[in-house]
């Protein structure tokens, strides 16, 4: 059983390993924020929980993408990238955004993140820090299901277009 693991396994075993590695570089993140810049937060534990899960989130979704599509999928993922920094209110407000980012985004991932730290950094206002976190939870599902379930059909599909396109002879 040890050598030969199944499909599942080893998209775990390698989905925990690039997790722990995104949980290493949100806790160095976080907590520069905390320690080195010294940002003012009300909530210091769960502002390195949000980053936690934040990073798992997002390196669920990169890793699934990217197993299952290839270098599209890595497209796709510079893609989104591009999207949630253009369309996540991050850098100007949403409403100075033009239409599509405003329509797209209360669907960014990256949205919720920074509402859920931006609580803890300002304080609790209900249970809107935990409302943010489901939201990012969310996110969690179609990536394993493309990771656990979809992949092997995609990855079929994917092998048949490039036989395909590679009879062409145009690539």
């Amino acid at each position: 059983g040890v050598f030969n693991p199944k499909p599942h396994e080893t998209y775990i075993g390698r989905s925990l390993l690039f997790i722990a590695i995104g949980l290493l570089q949100s806790s160095l993140i976080c907590l520069g924020d905390l320690f080195y810049l010294n940002i003012q937060c009300q909530h210091p534990v769960y502002f390195l929980f949000a980053g936690w899960f934040t990073s798992i989130v997002y390196v669920s979704i990169i890793y699934a993408l990217t197993v299952s599509f290839g270098d599209i999928g890595k497209a796709v993922c510079v893609v989104l990238l591009v999207m949630q920094v253009a369309g996540s209110g991050g850098t100007f407000p949403i409403e100075c955004a033009p239409k599509f980012f405003q329509i797209v985004y209360p669907l960014l991932p990256f949205v919720h993140s920074m509402n859920a730290m931006r609580e803890c950094i300002a304080g609790f206002y209900g249970n809107y820090y935990m409302v943010e976190m489901a939201k990012m939870a969310l996110y969690l599902i179609p990536s394993l299901l493309l990771g656990l379930l979809l992949r092997k059909p995609i990855v079929r599909l994917n092998e048949v277009f490039i036989e395909k396109l590679e009879s062409t002879k145009l690539m």
